[in-house]
Formats: structure tokens, sequence, C-alpha cells
């Protein structure tokens, strides 16, 4: 009867589809791991190979391979509430654990067996766990923030003590991983979606730059990179590749996705042409109304023939504020000819006439700009959030509808640009 099974185990885990995720030990052949020369794919099969283990894996995945299916989980997690999941992830892994210390052969299988089964177990349930927030949240683009998890739920979760290369012979504890940079970093932003696939990329790879190191920094960021390709452009594909020490990892990411970030983001750049256009054709016949500080209404033809740099900001917006002793010392550093053909101008949002005028003499706005109100500008250019920058051209067309903030060092390089 052992041969036998010693036969099912080897067929159980080595005849699988190799894109099949049902395997609790296996990787899936588009697993970036598989690619790394640290991989220990090899080696993990010499374990599984081993006779007293395989009876036992044979067993455990006939009973629970559906538990660490991703695919099947990522379905089912739809459905739930949080509460009903995390009870539900709970139930499974105390029932994994106790199959693994009941078993019949339990005394019989490796130490190092053991470890890699309790691994699988415990980073199965806090992959699933984080999935829960972050798949979800993804699924409703009519969210704003990511759907945090109740704080009890992974408070014992610490980012500064998951760094193990060992681990990574655990397909739970690699599947795990991205979910934990993703989910912390947006605990650190606050759980506010991002609208910027490179801010995104830049600020999760920062993240996980802090707590991990080594091969698993290494897997992590390829991770990171094959999956949010298509949203990079190529400057920061090009730096976040190089930041892998892995060169077999860098040059399956170049090989694979260099090109497909160039041709994305020729795509983005041509479509925000079309969109830009699409714009100025509206705004030529029909350019919104600002209000000045004498209550005079005004468009942005009073500026025509010189280039326009758009602050749009509220009295109570404090990242607003921040950024004025950027914009006066950006001002002050033009010539007077550079003075005469840029116009700075701060647009205000404020439901409060009165408290608009009161900051714009507080915070001397009308020493170093122009100053104007309007809910008109703000609705036209889709202004949903400030602080908010744009950039008009001397004809008058928008050249930028999210322009970079007076503190970057794009920004004065683009003005002056646009003024030869």
């Amino acid at each position: 009867m052992k041969g036998i099974l010693t036969l099912v185990s080897l067929f159980f885990l080595f005849s699988k589809p190799a894109e099949n995720d049902t395997s609790v030990f296996l990787s899936s052949s588009s697993d970036v791991y598989l690619k790394a020369s640290f991989s220990m794919e090899d080696e993990l099969k010499l374990i599984l190979e081993k006779e007293n283990h395989q009876e036992f894996v044979t067993a455990f995945e006939l009973q629970f391979a559906e538990d660490f299916d991703k695919s099947i989980q990522y379905e089912k997690l739809k459905s739930k509430n949080v509460d009903e999941w995390e009870l539900e992830l709970f139930d499974k892994r105390n029932a994994h654990v106790a199959f693994l210390k009941s078993h019949e052969n339990y005394e019989d299988l490796s130490d190092e067996f053991q470890d890699l089964m309790q691994a699988n177990i415990n980073y199965n349930y806090w992959h699933l766990l984080l999935a829960y927030s972050i798949n979800r949240s993804n699924a409703n683009t009519d969210l704003k923030q990511v759907t945090s998890l109740p704080r009890i739920m992974t408070e014992n979760l610490d980012p500064s003590k998951i760094n193990n290369t060992k681990r990574l012979l655990s397909k739970s504890y690699r599947e795990f991983l991205p979910y934990l940079v993703i989910y912390f970093n947006s605990e650190e932003k606050n759980f506010k979606k991002y609208a910027d696939g490179i801010l995104s990329m830049t600020d999760k790879a920062e993240y996980a730059s802090k707590y991990l190191k080594g091969d698993v920094l290494d897997f992590t960021l390829a991770n990171l990179i094959e999956q949010n390709h298509l949203t990079l452009s190529s400057s920061i594909f090009r730096f976040w590749t190089s930041q892998i020490y892995c060169e077999n990892l860098k040059d399956y990411l170049s090989d694979s996705y260099y090109n497909k970030v160039l041709e994305g983001e020729k795509t983005r750049a041509n479509r925000k042409e079309e969109s830009k256009e699409k714009i100025n054709e509206k705004s030529r016949g029909n350019l919104p109304s600002i209000m000045d500080l004498s209550d005079k209404s005004f468009t942005f033809d009073k500026y025509k023939g010189k280039v326009i740099y758009v602050d749009f900001w509220a009295s109570w917006c404090g990242p607003c504020r921040q950024e004025f002793p950027y914009s006066q010392k950006m001002h002050e550093s033009l010539s007077k000819k550079e003075k005469e053909n840029i116009v700075l101008l701060y647009i205000s949002i404020d439901e409060d006439i009165e408290k608009w005028k009161q900051a714009v003499e507080k915070l001397g706005l009308g020493e170093f700009g122009e100053n104007g109100h309007s809910y008109e500008v703000a609705g036209k250019y889709g202004v949903s959030s400030i602080p908010r920058y744009m950039i008009i051209d001397k004809k008058g067309n928008l050249v930028n509808d999210k322009a970079p903030r007076p503190s970057s060092s794009e920004t004065l390089p683009a003005l002056l640009e646009l003024i030869d």
C-alpha cells in the first residue's frame, strides 16, 4: 500500500499543469520566483520526494488544496463580510495544523518539512486576510479609500519582522509578501487609493525597501514590477529594476516587460494629448468665468500671450499653504522679462468669499501672483481635490492639467520652456 501511495503522490505533485495553482507547495510556471538565481524550487522537490513526506502531501492536498488555491479563495472572499471571512480563515488554519500534528506519520516528518508546513499554513492565513481588503477595494472603483481591516486582526503582523530568506521556500510566504507591502503601505498613506500608477509603485517599492532586504526584497520588487508594469513609466521601470540585485530577475523583467512599458507609456501620452486637445477645443469658445478681488469677472483671455501657472487652493487647505513659499521663491527667481511672460494665478474654491479675501491678504498672495475665485474653472477642469496645478501656454492651450507642484524641480523649467 505504501508503494501505491508513493506513486500516487509523485503523480499528484509533478503531473499537474504547471500553470495550475492548486499545489500547496509547488510554484506555477508563471511565478517570477522561478526566474531567480536564488530559487529553491529544486530543493523543495527533493524535500517533497522523501517517502513519508510524499504520503503526507498527497493526503493534505486531497483534503485542503482548495484552501490554498488563490483563484478560488479570491472569488469566495467577494461574498463574505470581514468578520465572517476572518473566522473562516481562522478555522481553516486550525484544521490544517490539527491535520499536521495528528497525522499518523507526524513523528517521521523531518523538522525541515514540519517548519515548511507551518509556514505554508500561517502565511496562507495572512495572505488571504490581507487580500480581502486589497482585492475587494480594487474591485470597487467607486471607492476612494482602501477598506481597512479591523486593527485587532493585523496587530500581530510586524513588517519589520517578516524578512526571512529561508521562508522563500514557502509558496504561501511568497504570495503573502506583495499583499503585506500593499496593505501596510496603504495604511501608512491613510488608506487613500492611488490615481497615479507611478506614484503607487514608487511608494510600495520604497515601503518594501524599508522592511525587506536581500532575496526577499528582490522577489517582492520583481513581483510588484511584473504586476504593475503597464502603469509604469520607462524611467520608473528602469530605476526599480536596477534596484534588484539578482541579475536573472533583472534580465527577465527587462526582456519580458520593457517593450510593453514603452508601448503603455506611448499610449498614455497619446491619450493625454487627445484629452487636452478636447478640453482646449471646448475652452476656446467657452472660457469659464473667474472673479477677482474687486468682484469683477474675467477669463484666462486676460493673460493671452502669457504662460499661466494655475494654483487651485482654499484658505482651509494646509498642503496648499505649504506650497506658497515655494511659489514666492520661484517668482522671485524670475527675471523682469520672465515675470512679464509668466503669470502665477491663484484660484480659490472657498465657499466663504470673505475668508478667501482675508487669506489672500494674510498670506501675501497678491505680492507674487494674480488672484481669483471660481467654482466654474474647477468644475470644467475636473478639479476634485487640492492642491492642484495646471499650465496654460501663451495661446491659451492647456499644456498640463496635472502639473507638478511649486516645490518640484520640474515646475520652473516647464514654465520657462513655454515662453521661448
